[in-house]
């Protein structure tokens, strides 16, 4: 190493020295970096680009592997100056190096003990200990910073205020690194509405705390494995999604299962054997024209409670006139105010980011402390009489975008008042909770595919009034499903055979369907077998069938209140 490179000394066949031959500009091999488990074997490399700034990559040992093309082109897009017919000896530079130090290294964002890890930068007191290293060259995390604190807050964070929609969606991206402090599901938020309504400007203004919006934002239109990937990308974090329509309607329900489950697919190695998991836990915020069950709808596709809990449908529209708006400060138009958005948030981004990070991870052991009874607070206030553990969970996430962004005002980062995040955060949830209903969701799904079924499949029942025989010459419609007749004040009766009960709760699991039906008064009798338990099928005689057994349901006599 000398002060304008790295030189390289040779000898001849005979084995006299060689002049020395520069390979590189400056470049530092730090350290040696392994995972907990001594595998994953790297370097820890530090060079300056063409304009003098710092860039450092902790590269896997793995690279060397092949031609090293990944090394030397991930090395140059940096800036590092390697000059022509070089890039063989930088490899071997790097190789034959033997640094002293030993680094921890992981392939995963987030939380690692005390210390907050990102592909740019590590928080916490032990962060000279820790160090991102992916298993490939040229990552693009999105983590960027550029402008200021003061001008993120002035431009973009101050006209969030008053507006619910735009000030819940930045909280979100703080709350994003407390889903495993705070030991709640993964789970994402999705604003939909007409085009062209602000949805867009929302979402990269939420992005901006993180990086630039351009990059830290992604969209739908990906695979669900290279989906994984980014989610890997954001453990512990944020992750914004644009248009749902940018993928199928198959896709798009399997992808929200996936981030919302935090566990990608097993698959084999190359070479046999299971390859390592990824992980993560996250908040995603989602856009789109229309919500997730009306996408799959759409295609004829089942959607299911389930869904509808991971990604919680918000309607953009505020509801005053200013589409997902509800204050302008000021702006002669929404166009106007978008416009200014758009500007402030590629001016100013990053900044709150980096100044949250190193917040949390000094104050890592109270917050955790705190979490729990801040969290039961908040849904006892929008949940005072809750018996749906689906809209529980729903609240529990809207309770830590709350009280991240309540931390984050605290902490100087956005100049709201004291108890912005918290009114936002309450509105948005309530807004869901109109639409999803406080019932369970999952039980109302059942109850709407079995009336549909019958609504849409009269003509498979055959009509078997009550006192009236049904003979035995009598000819049995063709794909039979069971018998309707009328039962009195309570309308009509319908008797489903028990082997074409799945037909009718197509989708759903039996049991969970009878439970359901069972329930909401749907079945109008049962009986007790020899165990005293009740029994929702009823064994009745019929001609043709002999002893068998049916389901009597009733629908106009149940109870639909869910």
């Amino acid at each position: 190493m000398k002060h304008d490179g790295v030189y390289y000394a040779g000898k001849s066949k005979e084995g006299d020295l060689l002049p020395e031959k520069r390979i590189c500009s400056h470049l530092k091999v730090l350290a040696r970096t392994r995972d907990p488990q001594q595998s994953e074997w790297g370097v820890l490399l530090e060079w300056r680009d063409y304009d003098n700034h710092i860039h450092k990559w902790a590269m896997p040992l793995e690279l060397l592997r092949g031609d090293s093309a990944d090394i030397v082109g991930e090395l140059l897009r940096r800036g590092l100056d390697i000059p022509y017919g070089k890039k063989n000896k930088v490899v071997e530079y790097i190789q034959s190096s033997a640094p002293y130090k030993r680094i921890t290294c992981t392939d995963k964002t987030g939380w690692h003990n005390h210390v907050y890890v990102t592909p740019e930068h590590v928080y916490g007191d032990e962060d000279s200990n820790f160090i991102y290293q992916s298993g490939a060259a040229g990552i693009q995390s999105g983590f960027s910073t550029a402008g200021t604190l003061n001008g993120w807050r002035e431009n973009v964070a101050r006209y969030a205020q008053g507006n619910s929609r735009l000030v819940f969606s930045i909280s979100m991206a703080f709350a994003g690194s407390l889903v495993g402090l705070a030991n709640i599901e993964s789970g994402g938020v999705h604003f939909s509405g007409g085009s062209k309504d602000g949805k867009t400007t929302v979402l990269l203004a939420a992005a901006s705390v993180f990086g630039h919006p351009d990059t830290y934002k992604r969209t739908y239109r990906a695979t669900a494995n290279a989906l994984e990937g980014v989610a890997s990308l954001h453990n512990d974090g944020f992750l914004p999604l644009d248009e749902l329509k940018q993928c199928t309607p198959k896709e798009a329900g399997e992808v929200v299962y996936m981030l919302a489950n935090g566990q990608d697919k097993a698959r084999m190695k190359d070479h046999g054997g299971l390859r390592a998991l990824k992980t993560w836990r996250l908040l995603f915020l989602s856009t789109g024209e229309i919500s997730l069950v009306d996408y799959l709808k759409s295609a004829g596709i089942q959607s299911y409670a389930g869904q509808e809990v991971r990604l919680a449908n918000i309607p953009a529209d505020a509801g005053k006139g200013y589409k997902i708006l509800e204050n302008l400060h000021g702006f002669q138009s929404v166009t106007d105010f978008f416009t200014h958005m758009h500007k402030a948030i590629r001016r100013h981004h990053g900044t709150a980011g980096a100044a949250w990070l190193e917040t949390i991870t000094s104050e890592q052991e109270t917050i955790r402390e705190n979490l729990p009874d801040l969290i039961s607070q908040f849904v006892a206030d929008v949940l005072p009489n809750n018996n749906s553990t689906q809209a529980d969970t729903v609240a529990k996430r809207a309770a830590l975008v709350a009280i991240a962004g309540e931390l984050a005002t605290k902490h100087g980062l956005t100049g709201w008042q004291a108890g912005e995040a918290t009114a936002a955060a309450k509105r948005c949830f309530r807004d869901w909770l109109a639409e999803f209903g406080t019932g369970d969701r999952e039980d109302l799904r059942i109850l709407d595919t079995v009336r549909a079924f019958i609504e849409r499949n009269g003509d498979k029942f055959m009509n078997h009034e009550e006192g009236r025989e049904l003979s035995e010459g009598s000819e049995l419609v063709r794909d039979l499903v069971g018998f309707h007749r009328l039962a009195g004040s309570e309308g009509r009766e319908y008797l489903i055979l028990a082997s074409q009960i799945e037909r009718v709760v197509e989708g759903f699991n039996v049991k969970q369907a009878v439970k359901a039906l069972l329930k909401h008064n749907w079945i109008s009798k049962t009986e007790t077998d020899s165990r005293g338990y009740t029994v929702a099928s009823v064994r009745v005689t019929l001609p043709r069938f002999g002893r068998t057994r049916c389901y009597f349901l009733n629908l106009n006599a149940a109870d639909t209140d869910v």
